[in-house]
């Protein structure tokens, strides 16, 4: 964990809002000069406390579905765990893939076009993998919500969120919009020359795209990824399974989750739970007091809970690697 003063905490959660921002405007935001946020910024990168600078891009609006599948093992060794993680990560469609502590030991996201493609992928995992896994359970992300991490300012509640994945509804993009989507997912931070210069592009013609991809919602925003460790956080997904529910108690759940600060993704998929949340918070203690608040304030319509550890991350991106 590395000690961070309120201007840092304030630059990382402004960055995460928005992290394509300019250096003035951030500036201007936390109140320092431009050099000082330049170098806060450099010196948050050396010490990788910031991962990356991304792109959000609502993939539905691409034509792509977002598949989620958990696997749980078999007597696994090291070597053939490895060999299957591997095997998973030579997929270019897969864009996340995590590692469970839990009923589950790993979580994958992948992005493809039709049903067709992912049964391709799934049938060649089973042919060479099927006696080591246990159990296996497939989703799909309909609505996935960010919440800004306000965590990160002590603040009592969330400010700010954006919707980032979204079920199919493709819309038509020439391929030039696609390698502008590839690269600002890649960094979020690059200069409109340098997308120029690897598109071919005049500099005008980029702004315009940007500025068509945000209005149609297709970029919905741009983010920052942090190193949670070096935060001293801990990564947590909650599945929760409900009963004797109405809209307006799911109305004000949802309102729960939407406003507290630790909570950061609330998940809605087709074939998974009720609720899915997932929180970043210091430590199990901190997670215990969060579910108790979340138990005790709805008792009334929770019928169990399921409590998953993220420890290690392989894969994160925000599109897939076409």
């Amino acid at each position: 964990m590395i000690d961070l003063d309120l201007k840092d905490r304030k630059l990382l959660y402004e960055l995460d809002c928005d992290s394509r921002q300019t250096i003035q405007r951030l500036a201007k935001k936390i109140g320092l000069s431009k050099d000082a946020v330049k170098y806060r910024i450099n010196r948050l990168l050396k010490n990788e406390i910031i991962k990356s600078f991304n792109a959000v891009i609502d993939t539905g609006k691409l034509g792509f579905t977002s598949f989620r599948l958990f696997l749980r093992f078999y007597q696994l060794s090291p070597e053939k765990e490895k060999e299957i993680l591997d095997f998973l990560q030579k997929n270019k469609n897969l864009v996340w893939l995590v590692h469970f502590e839990g009923n589950w030991n790993i979580n994958t996201w992948f992005l493809y076009k039709s049903v067709e493609e992912m049964n391709s992928f799934w049938m060649k995992l089973l042919s060479k993998y099927n006696n080591y896994i246990e159990k296996r359970e497939f989703g799909i992300y309909s609505n996935v919500t960010y919440f800004s991490r306000a965590y990160l300012l002590n603040t009592e509640k969330n400010i700010f969120s954006m919707p980032i994945i979204s079920l199919p509804k493709k819309q038509k993009i020439d391929k030039s919009y696609i390698k502008i989507i590839e690269l600002l997912s890649k960094n979020a931070r690059m200069s409109i020359v340098d997308i120029a210069q690897q598109t071919g592009l005049t500099s005008k013609t980029i702004i315009n795209k940007i500025k068509r991809l945000e209005k149609e919602k297709i970029i919905v925003g741009y983010r920052a990824e942090f190193n949670l460790e070096k935060l001293g956080l801990k990564y947590y997904k909650i599945h929760i399974t409900t009963f004797n529910t109405t809209p307006e108690k799911i109305k004000q759940i949802k309102q729960y989750i939407r406003q507290n600060p630790n909570i950061i993704y609330h998940d809605e998929v087709l074939g998974g739970y009720d609720i899915e949340i997932e929180v970043q918070i210091e430590n199990e203690n901190k997670l215990r007091e969060l579910i108790e608040d979340i138990r005790e304030r709805f008792s009334n319509i929770i019928k169990d809970y399921e409590i998953l550890h993220y420890y290690k991350e392989h894969r994160l991106r925000f599109f897939p690697s076409l």
